[in-house]
């Protein structure tokens, strides 16, 4: 007898004693990606920081075949694809720049398969960039609340899920389905103006119409508060938190005007990380001592360790791009594939512009930058263009049929991101003589200040 409970207490400890699983198996291929293709963490801390992307580094034809530390399930994102990784997964996966396309086998397919559908906030979620909008409001909320139902469905009759993935995602869905109610007031048909009569109108009259135009976006607003306001109260848990479209339609709090938040009280985690995100944007557009120590004190208070890791790592970030602190080498290429640092041009003062062939506004300020580096000539100045295009390819084609003076280069340094913290374009840096910086987010070349700026490193 004894000798069965000492074998059924063996047992016991056994099975207590397995081992917990912390890794993520991947392999594969990422088709048309760059050689070292960020895996961005996408969960709740993702708002505020970027401290837990992971590189993934491919072969001449994007293969690759990596072990991820991870020691709870998270959401992540490569290109447009979003990830759901959970300790123990173990997949063979293609992935290419359209989410549609991606394939999944394995251990943690299910949930990623489901993933491939998941929809864009910034397209307006169940709306999809306005293709999904029928002749009223009514009409397309009949659309969008079905496309929701058909959604659930396929969420429901997931095996081999967790249930916090299946209550994350129906969150998703009710927060899409909020996102689509919003984004109607700019997709709808009757809120679309007419940009050419715009442009005709009389300044008086163009105010008019932005001001008609916002009485009916505010009548909009009003009429779906209820819907809202009841769909809101089941957004409020905090696990929520870790899906990108519900911190998205949750940011609408701050400053509620309509009663979509009537009755609601948000959890402090939820003021904290959008307190932490306001810290963060300020040091996006503005580094300054002023800036650092108030994201500092934010962190000395916070009641939330994630929450404050993201921001501590940004404000070390940002605490190198203060003026007077070295500037940061890069390697640049240029045309004909030599590579240079940017310490190279030492001794003279620089104006970087960071851009891309895609980004519209970094287009508009091209001629400015060159007509700049002109009236510089002779100056002890280098003004350097710097594509930061994921495809080679693309940004030389451009360069064919778009004549450009500067010598163009392009980077895909990860000090960029890592220590520059460049995280939108168009983004201009100043350099000084000494390889100092002076202003890590300077003026554009066609704003008024950036002259005064530019003669005063050059006295």
């Amino acid at each position: 007898m004894k000798s069965i409970v000492y074998l059924f207490i063996m047992v016991v400890i056994c099975f207590s004693c397995k081992e917990e699983k912390t890794t993520v198996h991947l392999k594969g291929q990422l088709k048309g990606m760059t050689p070292s293709e960020v895996m961005r963490y996408n969960g709740t801390a993702s708002m505020i920081g970027d401290s837990r992307d992971i590189i993934l580094h491919t072969d001449e034809n994007g293969m690759f075949d990596t072990v991820i530390e991870l020691k709870k399930p998270e959401y992540f994102s490569i290109s447009r694809n979003t990830l759901y990784l959970t300790p123990g997964d173990d997949m063979e996966v293609y992935i290419t720049e359209s989410n549609k396309e991606a394939t999944f086998k394995g251990v943690g397919a299910e949930a990623n398969n489901y993933m491939k559908k998941r929809l864009f906030p910034k397209g307006g979620s169940f709306l999809e960039g306005g293709s999904n909008v029928r002749t009223d409001f009514p009409t397309t909320k009949l659309l969008v609340d079905s496309l929701a139902a058909v959604r659930k469905t396929e969420l429901e009759n997931l095996k081999n899920v967790s249930p916090d993935f299946k209550r994350m995602e129906n969150a998703r869905i009710v927060a899409d389905v909020v996102n689509s109610y919003i984004s109607y007031a700019s997709y709808g048909k009757e809120y679309r103006l007419d940009w050419q009569a715009f442009q005709k109108a009389t300044p008086e009259e163009q105010k008019a119409i932005q001001e008609q135009l916002e009485k009916m976006q505010n009548a909009h607003f009003a009429t779906i508060t209820p819907e809202l306001n009841r769909m809101y109260k089941d957004l409020t848990d905090t696990l929520l938190l870790n899906v990108a479209v519900v911190r998205d339609v949750l940011s609408y709090a701050n400053g509620d005007k309509f009663g979509w938040f009537e009755g609601i009280v948000l959890p402090e985690r939820t003021g904290e990380l959008y307190e932490a995100y306001e810290k963060v944007e300020s040091l996006r557009w503005e580094v300054t001592p002023e800036t650092v120590g108030q994201a500092n004190d934010f962190i000395a208070r916070s009641k939330n360790r994630d929450i404050a890791t993201e921001v501590k790592y940004k404000a070390g970030q940002a605490g190198k791009l203060v003026e007077g602190q070295p500037a940061i080498d890069i390697v640049i290429e240029d045309v004909d594939g030599n590579t240079k640092q940017l310490s190279d041009f030492r001794g003279k003062a620089i104006y970087l512009d960071f851009w891309a062939t895609w980004c519209g506004p970094c287009i508009q300020e091209s001629p400015a930058f060159e007509a700049l580096s002109k009236k510089y000539e002779g100056k002890d100045i280098v003004f350097i263009p710097v594509s930061t295009d994921a495809r080679q390819s693309t940004w030389l084609s451009y360069l064919k049929n778009h004549h450009k003076d500067l010598p163009q280069y392009i980077s895909h340094d990860q000090a960029l991101k890592d220590e520059w913290c460049i995280m939108y374009i168009p983004r201009f840096i100043l350099i000084d003589k000494d390889f100092k910086i002076v202003n890590a987010y300077a003026p554009r070349p066609s704003e008024e200040g950036i002259t005064a700026l530019l003669d005063a490193v050059l006295k």
